[in-house]
Protein backbone atom coordinates (compact mmCIF):
# COMPACT_ATOMS: atom_id res chain seq x y z
CA UNK A 1 0.00 0.00 0.00
CA UNK A 2 1.27 3.54 -0.73
CA UNK A 3 0.77 4.59 2.89
CA UNK A 4 3.13 1.83 4.05
CA UNK A 5 5.86 3.21 1.79
CA UNK A 6 5.16 6.74 3.02
CA UNK A 7 5.38 5.68 6.65
CA UNK A 8 8.70 3.94 6.01
CA UNK A 9 10.05 7.00 4.20
CA UNK A 10 9.06 9.33 7.03
CA UNK A 11 10.00 7.14 9.97
CA UNK A 12 13.10 9.20 10.79
CA UNK A 13 11.11 12.43 11.06
CA UNK A 14 9.94 13.17 14.57
CA UNK A 15 12.51 10.81 16.03
CA UNK A 16 13.77 12.13 19.37
CA UNK A 17 17.31 11.55 20.66
CA UNK A 18 18.77 12.77 23.94
CA UNK A 19 21.80 15.05 23.49
CA UNK A 20 23.75 17.51 25.62
CA UNK A 21 21.82 20.34 23.93
CA UNK A 22 18.46 18.76 24.74
CA UNK A 23 16.15 16.29 23.05
CA UNK A 24 16.98 16.47 19.33
CA UNK A 25 14.10 16.21 16.86
CA UNK A 26 14.54 15.81 13.11
CA UNK A 27 11.99 17.94 11.23
CA UNK A 28 10.70 18.12 7.65
CA UNK A 29 12.28 21.55 7.09
CA UNK A 30 15.43 21.80 4.99
CA UNK A 31 18.49 24.02 4.88
CA UNK A 32 19.96 25.23 1.53
CA UNK A 33 22.21 22.16 1.44
CA UNK A 34 19.03 20.01 1.63
CA UNK A 35 19.98 18.80 5.09
CA UNK A 36 17.19 18.40 7.63
CA UNK A 37 16.64 21.05 10.28
CA UNK A 38 17.08 19.63 13.79
CA UNK A 39 15.34 21.28 16.74
CA UNK A 40 16.40 20.83 20.36
CA UNK A 41 14.08 20.74 23.37
CA UNK A 42 15.28 21.18 26.95
CA UNK A 43 13.08 21.09 30.05
CA UNK A 44 13.54 24.05 32.40
CA UNK A 45 11.41 23.77 35.50
CA UNK A 46 7.80 23.33 34.41
CA UNK A 47 8.36 24.70 30.87
CA UNK A 48 10.50 23.93 27.85
CA UNK A 49 13.28 25.73 25.98
CA UNK A 50 13.24 25.10 22.21
CA UNK A 51 16.10 26.11 19.88
CA UNK A 52 17.78 25.26 16.57
CA UNK A 53 21.23 24.62 18.01
CA UNK A 54 22.69 27.35 15.82
CA UNK A 55 21.93 25.28 12.72
CA UNK A 56 20.78 28.19 10.56
CA UNK A 57 23.85 30.24 11.42
CA UNK A 58 26.26 27.36 10.78
CA UNK A 59 24.67 26.49 7.44
CA UNK A 60 24.67 30.09 6.23
CA UNK A 61 28.25 30.58 7.43
CA UNK A 62 29.41 27.56 5.42
CA UNK A 63 27.96 29.13 2.25
CA UNK A 64 29.25 32.66 2.76
CA UNK A 65 31.13 34.05 5.73
CA UNK A 66 29.15 37.24 6.35
CA UNK A 67 28.27 37.17 10.04
CA UNK A 68 26.39 40.49 10.05
CA UNK A 69 24.12 39.44 7.16
CA UNK A 70 23.46 36.06 8.77
CA UNK A 71 22.52 37.55 12.13
CA UNK A 72 20.17 40.07 10.46
CA UNK A 73 18.38 37.25 8.68
CA UNK A 74 18.09 35.17 11.87
CA UNK A 75 16.72 38.13 13.83
CA UNK A 76 14.22 39.01 11.09
CA UNK A 77 12.79 35.49 10.79
CA UNK A 78 12.72 34.98 14.56
CA UNK A 79 10.64 38.13 14.93
CA UNK A 80 8.16 36.99 12.25
CA UNK A 81 7.58 33.73 14.13
CA UNK A 82 7.45 35.52 17.49
CA UNK A 83 10.65 33.86 18.57
CA UNK A 84 13.94 35.20 19.86
CA UNK A 85 17.44 35.29 18.45
CA UNK A 86 20.18 34.79 21.02
CA UNK A 87 23.78 34.63 19.87
CA UNK A 88 23.77 32.28 16.88
CA UNK A 89 20.51 30.49 17.74
CA UNK A 90 16.80 30.93 17.10
CA UNK A 91 14.83 29.97 20.17
CA UNK A 92 11.51 29.84 21.99
CA UNK A 93 11.87 30.06 25.80
CA UNK A 94 9.27 29.26 28.47
CA UNK A 95 7.12 27.01 26.28
CA UNK A 96 4.17 25.32 27.97
CA UNK A 97 3.76 21.64 27.20
CA UNK A 98 0.52 22.19 25.22
CA UNK A 99 2.42 24.58 22.90
CA UNK A 100 5.48 22.38 22.50
CA UNK A 101 4.59 21.05 19.03
CA UNK A 102 3.91 24.58 17.75
CA UNK A 103 7.20 25.82 19.17
CA UNK A 104 9.15 23.01 17.50
CA UNK A 105 7.54 23.74 14.13
CA UNK A 106 8.02 27.49 14.50
CA UNK A 107 11.71 27.20 15.35
CA UNK A 108 12.29 24.71 12.50
CA UNK A 109 10.55 26.91 9.93
CA UNK A 110 12.24 30.11 11.11
CA UNK A 111 15.65 28.42 11.05
CA UNK A 112 15.17 27.01 7.54
CA UNK A 113 13.80 30.27 6.09
CA UNK A 114 16.54 32.37 7.69
CA UNK A 115 19.31 30.16 6.30
CA UNK A 116 17.75 29.88 2.85
CA UNK A 117 17.17 33.62 2.52
CA UNK A 118 20.64 34.68 3.58
CA UNK A 119 22.28 32.05 1.36
CA UNK A 120 20.08 33.12 -1.55
CA UNK A 121 21.24 36.72 -1.12
CA UNK A 122 24.88 35.66 -0.86
CA UNK A 123 24.60 33.55 -4.03
CA UNK A 124 22.93 36.41 -5.89
CA UNK A 125 25.60 38.90 -4.86
CA UNK A 126 28.38 36.48 -5.75
CA UNK A 127 26.94 35.70 -9.18
CA UNK A 128 26.22 39.35 -9.96
CA UNK A 129 29.89 40.13 -9.33
CA UNK A 130 30.94 37.19 -11.50
CA UNK A 131 28.63 38.29 -14.32
CA UNK A 132 30.29 41.71 -14.38
CA UNK A 133 33.72 40.11 -14.60
CA UNK A 134 32.55 37.83 -17.42
CA UNK A 135 31.12 40.85 -19.24
CA UNK A 136 34.46 42.67 -19.03
CA UNK A 137 36.37 39.61 -20.27
CA UNK A 138 34.05 39.09 -23.25
CA UNK A 139 34.03 42.78 -24.17
CA UNK A 140 37.83 42.81 -24.31
CA UNK A 141 38.00 39.64 -26.35
CA UNK A 142 34.97 39.63 -28.63
CA UNK A 143 33.49 43.13 -28.61
CA UNK A 144 30.13 44.24 -27.28
CA UNK A 145 28.46 44.24 -30.71
CA UNK A 146 28.49 40.43 -30.63
CA UNK A 147 27.26 40.08 -27.03
CA UNK A 148 23.73 40.04 -25.56
CA UNK A 149 23.15 40.14 -21.79
CA UNK A 150 20.17 38.64 -19.96
CA UNK A 151 19.36 36.51 -23.00
CA UNK A 152 16.21 34.36 -23.10
CA UNK A 153 15.16 31.59 -25.45
CA UNK A 154 12.44 28.96 -25.73
CA UNK A 155 13.78 25.58 -24.64
CA UNK A 156 13.03 22.11 -25.94
CA UNK A 157 10.42 21.72 -23.21
CA UNK A 158 8.59 24.84 -24.34
CA UNK A 159 9.67 26.79 -21.25
CA UNK A 160 11.62 30.04 -21.36
CA UNK A 161 15.26 29.70 -20.32
CA UNK A 162 17.50 32.55 -19.21
CA UNK A 163 21.24 33.01 -19.72
CA UNK A 164 23.65 35.65 -18.54
CA UNK A 165 25.11 36.06 -22.03
CA UNK A 166 24.62 34.99 -25.61
CA UNK A 167 27.22 35.54 -28.32
CA UNK A 168 26.32 36.11 -31.93
CA UNK A 169 28.17 34.43 -34.77
CA UNK A 170 26.80 35.68 -38.07
CA UNK A 171 23.10 36.51 -37.79
CA UNK A 172 22.25 34.20 -34.88
CA UNK A 173 23.00 34.04 -31.18
CA UNK A 174 24.22 30.47 -30.97
CA UNK A 175 26.61 30.48 -28.04
CA UNK A 176 25.33 30.66 -24.44
CA UNK A 177 27.10 31.52 -21.18
CA UNK A 178 25.93 31.26 -17.58
CA UNK A 179 27.83 32.09 -14.42
CA UNK A 180 27.75 29.32 -11.84
CA UNK A 181 28.66 29.26 -8.16
CA UNK A 182 29.31 26.30 -5.81
CA UNK A 183 25.80 26.15 -4.36
CA UNK A 184 23.08 23.57 -4.97
CA UNK A 185 20.51 26.11 -6.18
CA UNK A 186 22.95 27.62 -8.67
CA UNK A 187 24.06 24.23 -9.99
CA UNK A 188 20.51 22.93 -10.42
CA UNK A 189 19.10 26.05 -12.09
CA UNK A 190 22.00 26.33 -14.55
CA UNK A 191 21.82 22.61 -15.32
CA UNK A 192 18.14 22.89 -16.25
CA UNK A 193 18.73 25.94 -18.46
CA UNK A 194 21.62 24.36 -20.34
CA UNK A 195 19.89 20.99 -20.71
CA UNK A 196 16.82 22.61 -22.26
CA UNK A 197 18.74 24.69 -24.81
CA UNK A 198 18.93 23.11 -28.28
CA UNK A 199 22.62 23.68 -28.88
CA UNK A 200 25.66 21.43 -28.87
CA UNK A 201 27.34 21.10 -25.49
CA UNK A 202 30.43 22.89 -26.87
CA UNK A 203 28.32 26.00 -27.50
CA UNK A 204 27.24 26.29 -23.86
CA UNK A 205 29.67 27.48 -21.20
CA UNK A 206 29.30 27.38 -17.42
CA UNK A 207 31.81 29.89 -16.04
CA UNK A 208 33.04 29.73 -12.46
CA UNK A 209 35.47 31.71 -10.32
CA UNK A 210 35.27 29.51 -7.19
CA UNK A 211 36.05 25.82 -7.37
CA UNK A 212 33.04 23.55 -7.87
CA UNK A 213 32.53 20.21 -6.15
CA UNK A 214 33.52 17.17 -8.21
CA UNK A 215 29.97 15.82 -8.44
CA UNK A 216 28.60 19.23 -9.46
CA UNK A 217 31.25 19.49 -12.18
CA UNK A 218 30.36 16.01 -13.45
CA UNK A 219 26.68 16.95 -13.56
CA UNK A 220 27.18 20.20 -15.46
CA UNK A 221 29.58 18.59 -17.92
CA UNK A 222 26.67 16.50 -19.19
CA UNK A 223 25.04 19.62 -20.65
CA UNK A 224 27.75 22.30 -20.96
CA UNK A 225 31.46 22.96 -21.13
CA UNK A 226 32.91 24.21 -17.86
CA UNK A 227 35.58 26.88 -17.83
CA UNK A 228 37.22 29.04 -15.18
CA UNK A 229 36.96 32.79 -15.52
CA UNK A 230 40.66 33.29 -16.40
CA UNK A 231 40.32 30.73 -19.23
CA UNK A 232 37.11 32.24 -20.58
CA UNK A 233 38.48 34.42 -23.42
CA UNK A 234 40.32 31.53 -25.04
CA UNK A 235 37.40 29.17 -24.46
CA UNK A 236 34.89 31.63 -25.87
CA UNK A 237 36.92 32.21 -29.01
CA UNK A 238 37.34 28.48 -29.52
CA UNK A 239 33.60 27.89 -29.14
CA UNK A 240 32.72 30.66 -31.57
CA UNK A 241 34.87 29.03 -34.24
CA UNK A 242 33.55 25.56 -33.37
CA UNK A 243 32.02 24.88 -36.80
CA UNK A 244 34.13 27.29 -38.84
Amino acid sequence: MPCDAVHRALIEFGRCDETLDGARVRTHCLYPSFESVFVYVAKVGDTYFVHDGGGAYQTAWAHGRDSAAILRSLSSEAEKFRLRCSGESILAPDVEVEWLASAILSVANASAIAANRVVSRLIQASEEALVERIDAALARTIGRSHIARNFSLRGKSGGERHFDFAIRRGDEYNFLINSVSPHHSSISSKYVAFADAELERERKLAVFDRQLETDDTALLQQVASIVSLPALPGGALKAISYDS
